[in-house]
């Protein structure tokens, strides 16, 4: 026998291995062992911004659900351009209901994303795929 095979460790002692794991659990926040977790669901969309990162777009609940369905006969889903361009003589545009169906799509994993973020860092193009992706989730297509 060598004298490794001796070595027995004490109660109040962790091996290196599970103090190293353990270490690393810590250092992940809270949104980002989410993140991780949610990711294994294959339901979720992901969509990258312009900001560099990818953010996953999960199916919404029933109440966000409806909410969706009723702004989406608000807004011009086809060509997102349009929303931004008044459509009356008052020169009221659509671009608050796109914010805010942009906004659904973000609020189940991302409770800090703000309206001020995404007219940042969403273009035309990804704005269209976002709601497409919500549609698609959503099995609204399906419904319509």
């Amino acid at each position: 026998m060598n004298e490794r095979e001796l070595t027995i460790p004490s109660k109040n002692e962790l091996p290196k291995a599970v103090e190293v794991a353990e270490d690393t659990k810590k250092i992940l926040t809270e949104e980002e062992a989410q993140i991780r977790e949610k990711a294994f669901f294959e339901e979720d969309e992901q969509v990258r911004l312009r900001d560099g990162k990818t953010y996953y777009l999960p199916p919404l609940g029933l109440k966000d659900a409806r909410k969706l369905i009723k702004k989406l006969n608000a807004i011009d889903s086809g060509i997102i351009i349009a929303n931004l361009i008044p459509d009356d003589p008052e020169g009221t545009d659509r671009y608050h209901e796109l914010i805010d169906v942009l906004m659904m799509g973000f609020k189940p994993y991302y409770s800090w994303m703000t309206p001020e973020h995404l007219e940042e860092y969403v273009d035309l193009e990804t704005a269209k795929q976002i709601i497409d992706a919500m549609i698609g989730l959503n099995g609204i297509k399906k419904s319509m």
